[in-house]
């Protein structure tokens, strides 16, 4: 079957969901650039970790608020309320400038801002049949990354030329349009019964499900590793005495490509085993740091990002539909955010740790980065992480 004849199976809900998530994922503004708002306030990069590190504790707590939202009031509600939230907490977080009150701003918008995440990933999983998440999945990769390519870039020219406030203003915009569109035009999906809602029941499944433990493992590596991309990459460039308009350029390059080349990619790995692509993805990403080792000259940036972009090719285009298989129909919402639960921990340890660590010993972060991306492959390519029904 071509690649268009799949695309048009799709169904109608989930191309709204698409446009949707295109709009609020363009206002991304604030991430990718938070840690440079809280330094050049007059904090240390030490501080701004802090800071950031209670952005991924809030999303920690969202995990577990929005999984179970999203399945027992249902997936467009969570979605709505989540982007309104989130909207209200970015405007009070461009008012901050103490660490410490940026500390507590971050840690609530996080928990809202990021309450919508199990309720998008488990509404694919309603509305999309079985054979055709994975080109779903690819095809909101697509999306999310063009709308990447595209934001950092006008968040740059903002930082630099205007003022941050417009940072957050137009992330606040983007997420009350995301909240309308949820609410009104996308189907609530499947709900669960208030008795078997709860996360009891979901940790029962999920302690005996080995690959998906495996799975989280892998996933709590690599996002220590992708977070280091939104934090000590542009303090890095930064400091290396670089245009901070070129950083949201080569920022922009990892959306560009994965637009361009993720699709195609797929498509010719298909033949490979799931569990060794996504392992080639994993050491591939913590691996590009090592880049850093020999320069810090703008092509050294980009060569870090076109590695990094490949190996996150690699293995986010197949990672969500490999979970998806291995969840419950009733119980997806806990099961996407317990996975989040990897997320939000490798993210809060690589803000809290890493960017201290990058005060003071840069080289000693960019190896710890490398050695993570093996020890994900290594925990995928386990028995623990064997899943015979995943192909």
């Amino acid at each position: 079957m071509s690649l268009s004849s799949q695309l048009r199976l799709l169904p109608r809900p989930f191309w709204v969901l698409i446009g949707a998530t295109f709009v609020n994922r363009f206002g991304v503004f604030v991430v990718p650039f938070l840690a440079l708002f809280i330094t050049r306030n007059g904090n240390t990069a030490a501080q701004a970790g802090y800071a950031i590190a209670a952005y991924s504790v809030g999303s920690f707590a969202a995990a577990w608020l929005g999984g179970w939202l999203a399945d027992r009031l249902g997936r467009n509600i969570t979605m709505a309320i989540s982007a309104f939230a989130g909207a209200v907490c970015m405007l009070a977080l461009s008012q901050a400038v103490d660490w410490r009150a940026l500390a507590v701003l971050a840690f609530i918008t996080g928990a809202v801002n990021e309450a919508g995440h199990p309720a998008s990933a488990a509404l694919v999983q309603d509305i999309v049949p079985q054979e055709h998440r994975v080109i779903a999945f690819a095809v909101q990769r697509f999306a999310v990354n063009l709308a990447w390519s595209l934001g950092p870039a006008t968040a740059g020219l903002l930082a630099e030329h205007a003022s941050f406030f417009w940072l957050f203003a137009v992330d606040a915009v983007t997420s009350v349009i995301f909240g309308l569109i949820a609410w009104i035009c996308l189907p609530k999906g499947r709900r669960t019964e208030a008795s078997q809602a709860g996360w009891s029941h979901a940790w029962v499944s999920i302690r005996q499900n080995r690959p998906f433990l495996a799975l989280f493992g892998a996933c709590l590596c690599t996002a220590w590793i992708f977070r280091q991309t939104n934090t000590t990459f542009p303090l890095h460039f930064e400091r290396n005495g670089l245009p901070l308009d070129w950083c949201g350029y080569v920022l922009a390059l990892n959306g560009v490509m994965i637009c361009l080349f993720e699709v195609p990619l797929a498509a010719m790995l298909r033949p490979w085993p799931v569990r060794g692509v996504l392992a080639l993805g994993y050491i591939l990403m913590g691996a590009s740091f090592l880049v850093f080792l020999g320069s810090g000259a703008l092509i050294a940036f980009v060569l870090m990002m076109v590695i990094f972009t490949v190996g996150e090719m690699s293995a986010f285009s197949r990672q969500q539909a490999y979970a998806a298989d291995m969840a419950p129909e009733d119980m997806r919402g806990r099961y996407v955010g317990f996975l989040s639960f990897a997320w939000s921990i490798g993210s809060t340890a690589s803000s809290a740790l890493g960017m201290p660590l990058y005060d003071h010993h840069p080289d000693l972060l960019w190896a710890i980065n490398a050695a993570l991306g093996v020890l994900a492959a290594v925990l995928i390519l386990s028995k623990r992480g064997h899943a015979t029904t995943i192909t």
